[in-house]
């Protein structure tokens, strides 16, 4: 029974590992299939393509470095500190552009250019035997202007200059003191201005309608300007100005104004007063002074009868009068819109004056040289819709209204009886823009008695401004 059950065991591990090693062997491949009897036979095999030649591998990156270790943290104090300076960079750069933007918002430039053409019946060709220039009609540069001004702290800076084809001159040049406690607004100005007397005086020659003041002005303020001190001041509806000033103005002597001197010692006072109600304004004007006219000629005398001019025959001839003036002025401006037809201004002026001679470096005064100058004018300016005007003015100029006095010469009688000029002026407007006005002018200018002349003028003018 144990020898069965041995031989049992012994032949099952036989097999066992028989069957082991017939599994490690490999299985040979099957036989090729054997058609079947009647089919066709298999089509042989395409010869297999040429293997095509492999790419280039492409270039593979390197692989990325190993991290760097991040930077050590900058301290939070640190970091606040540079952001406070950057921000500190940029308000100081803010802080001057603001200065500079500052400045220039008080700096202020405006001017105007007036170019003129004018046409004078009393023109000649050519010059007179004395060699004066005859003839008027011509193209010019009338005025040139360039004003600039700064308002500061307390204080104001004007500068205004005329620039034309004769001369480059100084106009207004005003350092003034604005007192800002008060509501007159009080201005205190020293150096050359507008003499603060009447009303074409004072006003613009860019807003003026006619082409030049009217004769009295001229003859009375010559150049509108002179040097000295100015206040001025307003309440509501009422203003003041005064000055103290040389006295000869900026061209009205030919000695001492174009060397900036006064010709005496005694400064001559103005004083203006306004009432400014809009569409009224009303105005009183005073000059109270003394002047002395100075001329300078020159004396030829061949005293040695040698016929020829030496130094010692050529002298200066002076000649000086002294005079106390006073003038008195009233003026008014009204201004009105017409319905359907456009904005009405009527102007009107009053100028009396007079002139005493008194004694001089031992020349007596005399009567008969003292002059009742009388002027007025009347302006009336009508705008038809927003681009035309009509502009007529009517002014007179009396030098000297009458001579009295028994021992009075009577060339000097005569002289003043027939002084008188009117000047009849009419013409057109044409307000192209804001910035451009037009106008042309006709002047007829009439003289008193005898004293008859043909000098009528006709101007054309083109006014840029900004």
């Amino acid at each position: 029974m144990k020898t069965t059950t041995k031989t049992a065991a012994f032949a099952l591990s036989s097999l066992f590992f028989s069957a082991t090693a017939l599994a490690q062997q490999p299985v040979p491949p099957p036989p090729p299939a054997v058609p079947a009897p009647g089919a066709p036979a298999p089509a042989p095999a395409a010869p297999a393509a040429p293997a095509m030649p492999a790419a280039p591998p492409a270039d593979v990156p390197p692989p990325p470095p190993a991290d760097a270790p991040p930077p050590a943290e900058v301290p939070l104090p640190e970091r606040v500190s540079e952001v406070e300076q950057k921000v500190d960079g940029i308000n100081e750069s803010l802080s001057t552009a603001n200065a500079t933007l500052g400045t220039m918002s008080k700096l202020k430039f405006s001017g105007y250019i007036q170019g003129r053409y004018e046409k004078h019946d009393e023109s000649i060709s050519g010059v007179s035997p004395t060699g004066a220039i005859t003839n008027f009609d011509r193209f010019f540069v009338r005025r040139g202007r360039l004003k600039a001004t700064y308002t500061g702290d307390m204080a104001e800076y004007l500068l205004q200059i005329d620039a034309t084809g004769d001369a480059v001159v100084l106009k207004d040049a005003e350092a003034t003191f604005v007192e800002p406690w008060t509501p007159l607004g009080m201005r205190l100005t020293m150096g050359q201005f507008k003499v603060p007397f009447g009303y074409e005086v004072l006003q613009s020659s860019a807003d003026r309608e006619m082409p030049e003041r009217a004769a009295v002005i001229r003859a009375l303020f010559p150049g509108e300007r002179d040097r000295g001190i100015r206040l001025t001041g307003r309440y509501e509806w009422f203003k003041f100005m005064a000055a103290l000033v040389n006295g000869n103005f900026t061209q009205g002597d030919g000695v001492f104004s174009p060397v900036s001197r006064d010709n005496n010692r005694y400064f001559d006072t103005y004083l203006r007063v306004i009432g400014d109600f809009d569409f009224l304004v009303v105005g009183l004007s005073g000059e109270f002074g003394e002047k002395l006219l100075a001329t300078v000629t020159t004396a030829i005398s061949d005293r040695n009868m040698n016929g020829i001019l030496e130094p010692s025959e050529v002298a200066p001839l002076v000649s000086m009068q002294r005079y106390g003036v006073w003038r008195f002025g009233a003026d008014a401006q009204l201004y009105f819109d017409i319905p359907h037809l456009g904005g009405l201004a009527l102007k009107g002026e009053l100028v009396m004056g007079q002139e005493t001679n008194r004694d001089f470096r031992g020349a007596v005064a005399n009567s008969c040289l003292d002059k009742k100058q009388l002027g007025w004018i009347a302006t009336g300016v009508q705008n038809i819709g927003d681009y035309v005007g009509v502009v007529v003015r009517i002014d007179s100029y009396d030098p000297n209204r009458d001579v009295t006095g028994a021992m009075c010469a009577t060339t000097a009688v005569n002289a003043a009886a027939i002084d008188r000029q009117i000047d009849y002026g009419f013409g057109l407007l044409g307000f192209v823009s804001a910035n451009l006005k037009a106008s042309l002018i006709y002047e007829k200018i009439t003289e008193q008695g005898t004293n008859v002349k043909d000098n009528d003028v006709f101007t054309a003018q083109l006014q840029a401004r900004f």
